[in-house]
């Protein structure tokens, strides 16, 4: 099939929604697709020769950034109206598609759980009614309304059952507009298990074999709960002084610093900054925690299971439901249930013979959540968007 993607940006560095469109060109094109992806920017090396760019080039008039999102949907639109193809996938803001794989997860629903990070009520109310008033937010109202309400209604794609009730009840989605299909893990990028990488990246950072390192990684470190991680390490330090928590993905940590300086914490908080290669802070620790306010399904729960890290995430992020409660994993009820999350990190931190168990427990169930894996599922969804049976080439037919 001549298959579209239509994405603003594509790289496995910039975040879950560029890296994932990385990878599912490369899968469809490997399985014998012709693959075009339209879109702003694409990072070197991130799409093989056979797929083809479509250049994007929306104009924006100086001091209109604020619209930036909906100038590409437009633009997009335009270059791809021209063209013929069997199904055109959109990503996050586009509206010319007859499928949209929703890995930004429902934009109303991130606005309100985004809300949560501020404990007072009159922050959180403050900073609601900012949203209100603010252009872009007007801009992504606008490119929801001919998402959804306008010529083209695509079917969407939700990454969990969590994002599929939010269509529902944000956007009025029926039902049978909507399939469930967990991000893909895109395992052949997974840093195998080493043992001396592992001994390499803590002596390097200055840890022995017996620290406990738990491992957050984020590029937005207020929306992912890294305030209320900390927060639940005070607990955590005082009953296991071996345990550490790494801190990595982002350079704007200055706040973080503070509380931490704040807590007394800075002999077991490490801040690492941006870290090229994220996967040898995997194979290096030994759990990871996410306590995110709002994910639609995280890449880096997957990726923290095949590396063997027992994961402890929230309610809010549909990557939960991967987890098996108490067997690779734990779902605590909010990012603010800091009791709950360090009850859940020292019941790790204490117990190697549990840890160990949930790590291989947690490698042998992320099998389920690979690209290969969830394939048959993504190409069901894409045939119901497009009206066809897709599958390899040679077994289209009529649906």
């Amino acid at each position: 099939m001549k298959i579209a993607l239509n994405i603003e940006t594509v790289g496995a560095r910039r975040g879950g929604a560029e890296k994932y469109a990385g990878s599912l060109a490369r899968w469809l094109a490997a399985i014998g697709h012709e693959i075009h992806v339209a879109a702003r920017e694409v990072d070197a090396g991130e799409l093989p020769p056979d797929v083809t760019v479509i250049p994007i080039k929306p104009f924006c008039p100086p001091g209109l950034g604020a619209f930036r999102a909906y100038m590409f949907a437009r633009a997009s639109e335009q270059a791809l109206r021209g063209r013929q193809f069997d199904l055109i996938v959109g990503f996050v803001k586009t509206w010319h598609q007859h499928a949209y794989l929703a890995v930004a997860g429902a934009h109303p629903a991130s606005l309100d759980c985004n809300s949560r990070r501020f404990r007072s009520p009159v922050a959180r109310a403050a900073w609601r009614t900012l949203k209100a008033i603010s252009p872009k937010q007007w801009a992504f109202a606008a490119v929801a309304r001919k998402q959804f309400h306008g010529e083209y209604r695509p079917h969407i794609i939700a990454p969990s059952r969590m994002v599929a009730d939010h269509f529902q009840q944000y956007h009025g989605v029926s039902a049978d507009q909507i399939s469930v299909v967990y991000n893909g893990l895109d395992a052949a990028a997974a840093l195998p298990d080493s043992a001396t990488s592992r001994v390499n990246f803590r002596r390097r950072l200055g840890f022995t074999a017996a620290d406990v390192l738990v491992l957050f990684v984020a590029r937005n470190y207020e929306l992912k709960g890294l305030e209320p991680l900390i927060e639940s390490f005070v607990p955590v330090a005082r009953a296991c002084p071996r345990a550490r928590l790494l801190v990595c993905g982002s350079t704007r940590d200055v706040r973080f610093r503070r509380q931490v300086r704040r807590l007394g914490l800075r002999a077991c908080v490490h801040f690492l900054g941006f870290v090229d290669d994220i996967r040898e802070c995997f194979v290096g620790s030994d759990l990871f925690a996410f306590p995110t306010f709002y994910d639609p399904c995280s890449l880096v729960v997957p990726e923290a299971m095949h590396a063997g890290l027992p994961v402890i995430t929230t309610r809010q992020n549909g990557a939960g439901e991967m987890l098996t409660e108490g067997v690779d994993g734990f779902v605590v009820d909010s990012p603010w249930a800091t009791d709950q999350i360090a009850d859940r990190i020292l019941r790790l931190a204490r117990d190697e013979p549990l840890r160990r168990h949930m790590s291989d427990s947690a490698r042998t169930h992320v099998r389920a959540f690979t690209i290969e894996a969830m394939q048959d599922q993504l190409l069901e969804a894409f045939g119901r968007a497009a009206g066809v049976s897709i599958g390899r080439p040679g077994e289209r037919k009529a649906a």
